[in-house]
């Protein structure tokens, strides 16, 4: 049985009876100056044959190969909602997303030990000639030598919910954590709690939303005189996470409310509530932030603050196609706000507190 063949550019031109460099115009979108029964006989012919542009010549003949790198997991609900809105959006520009991570990321604690695995396939990115590249914090701290590679070679680079320090090589889309958490202060004080803890993950260098979050939560707190608050911190292997949330529920402080710079340390709380034998909210109010698929199944419903992933990780596709089509020497941040959303783990304290 013979081979089906691809129909070629040439043979296109030669079923429209056109030259070739004729039927390259027209199928390009710039042949306007030919007569319009020409461009109508290219194109039925192109259809008719099945024909597809070749994408690796137009990437070779323009410098640019529509895809974009990106290097995000799918850790939790927050992420999947970036991820969909970085692929919709690059979708819709006719770019092609080349998703990848390293191995291992479903646990907290190995995210820093994956850094030449991580180096590896950025390096794969780069031979494939991506023409930006979206990075998850962890992975733009861990490759932050790769960064003046990509400048030199005009590859942008995009980072959702983190502060970078390299002399402004990539363009962010983050959280507005301290709004965020001052609402969420706010809003506890607001209900009678003077006796405030905050439970904060690990801050380590790829975690600067968490260190945000908490410092603007102590801030608004700390307006207050007659308000306490005190935090407490995960280690940066993240190994003890159940046993500090224990601790912070047993100390002597006996905080009435806890505000926790994500709904996995809420998630925490909730466990270690349960081991204590504290009923939520009866006994301790809780407060999350990122308004994850679990947050609303949790017993009770959990309080958070809801962030658009969505529209961060359509945001942060905009800015990595803006930079590609206009020439833009600065780089920018985008701040998009998180809304308060009530459920049924917060009460007033107790007279007893």
């Amino acid at each position: 049985m013979p081979r089906c063949s691809v129909p070629r550019l040439k043979d296109v031109a030669q079923e429209a009876n056109v030259s070739l460099s004729a039927a390259s115009r027209i199928l390009r979108g710039k042949g306007d100056r030919y007569a319009l029964e020409t461009r109508n006989r290219v194109l039925r012919a192109s259809k008719d044959m099945g024909w597809r542009q070749n994408l690796l010549v137009s990437g070779i003949q323009s410098g640019q190969t529509k895809t974009i790198g990106v290097m995000i997991p799918p850790f939790d609900s927050y992420w999947v909602g970036v991820l969909d809105g970085i692929h919709t959006t690059l979708a819709d520009s006719d770019y092609l997303p080349i998703t990848v991570w390293p191995s291992g990321w479903r646990e907290l604690g190995v995210f820093e030990s994956q850094k030449e695995e991580g180096f590896e396939l950025i390096s794969r990115l780069l031979d494939r000639r991506v023409d930006g590249l979206i990075l998850w914090p962890t992975y733009a701290v861990a490759y932050r030598e790769h960064f003046r590679d990509l400048i030199e070679r005009a590859v942008p680079v995009g980072v959702i919910d983190h502060s970078t320090s390299n002399g402004g090589l990539t363009d962010v889309v983050e959280t507005d954590d301290q709004k965020g958490a001052a609402a969420v202060a706010q809003y506890l004080m607001k209900r009678g709690h003077r006796r405030i803890a905050c439970f904060s993950t690990r801050e380590i260098e790829a975690q600067t939303w968490a260190i945000r979050r908490r410092e603007a939560f102590e801030a608004k707190c700390g307006k207050r005189k007659t308000v306490q608050c005190r935090s407490w911190k995960i280690d940066p292997s993240g190994d003890n996470a159940l046993q500090v949330a224990i601790e912070l529920l047993s100390s002597d402080f006996r905080p009435t409310a806890v505000f926790c710079v994500s709904d996995h340390e809420a998630r925490l709380i909730y466990t270690a509530a349960c081991q204590l034998g504290l009923s939520i909210p009866k006994d301790i109010s809780v407060v999350g932030f990122n308004n994850l698929d679990f947050a609303e199944n949790l017993h009770p419903p959990l309080t958070t603050m809801r962030l658009n992933s969505e529209e961060m990780g359509k945001a942060v596709a905009e800015m990595i196609l803006k930079r590609l089509n206009e020439d833009m020497q600065k780089t920018s941040v985008v701040t998009i706000e998180a809304q308060l959303v009530e459920r049924d783990s917060v009460a007033a304290p107790s007279e007893a507190s």
